[in-house]
């Protein structure tokens, strides 16, 4: 097993400097939605497919891309002194964020909704020490959809490793946090 800090921090190397001063500089909300709207409709107009580098297939949809751009989202970022035009960069780039992102940890659904089979949590670098936080929820028959992303520091990150009292497992098939 390696640890999931190390895998971040791997990856971050790969981070080319052009996307990095990207996420840095920020885009707006017009932008974020054009993209990603865009990537949809391209794609028949109902869900845009991405393969993460373990291979499993996440989509987006209008609601999906809605959640991820929404205030809630905005807020929580705002905590850690990400810009909303930051956090907007982001979500415009989930396809190489998401076909990048390292998955270290599955659970079940603690909200218990029924027809959500598992929660996956994947983990992109950004820039400096700042990553994404990417949540997907496993929806029986719907597949893995692409639920939210937070920018948060890589050591919130830890934060949230030590809270679930997990190691990192390169191919996680259940990790249910201890409660």
């Amino acid at each position: 097993m390696r640890n999931i800090m190390q895998a971040i921090e791997e990856a971050k190397a790969n981070v080319p400097k052009e996307k990095a001063m990207e996420y840095q500089e920020g885009k707006t909300l017009g932008y974020a939605k054009s993209k990603l709207y865009g990537l949809i409709e391209m794609n028949g107009g109902k869900r845009f497919v991405i393969t993460s580098k373990d291979g499993t297939k996440g989509y987006i949809n209008k609601h999906s891309v809605d959640k991820m751009l929404s205030n809630i989202s905005k807020y929580k970022n705002e905590e850690t002194n990400i810009t909303p035009a930051q956090h907007y960069a982001a979500v415009a780039d989930i396809e190489d964020l998401f076909k990048n992102a390292t998955k270290f940890l599955t659970h079940s659904d603690k909200k218990g909704s029924g027809n959500v089979e598992a929660i996956h949590r994947y983990a992109a670098p950004l820039y400096s020490d700042n990553i994404a936080y990417i949540t997907v929820k496993e929806i029986t028959e719907e597949g893995n959809k692409i639920h939210s992303i937070e920018l948060i520091e890589i050591g919130k990150l830890e934060g949230k490793l030590n809270e679930a009292k997990l190691d990192f497992d390169p191919n996680p098939a259940t990790n249910d946090p201890e409660d």
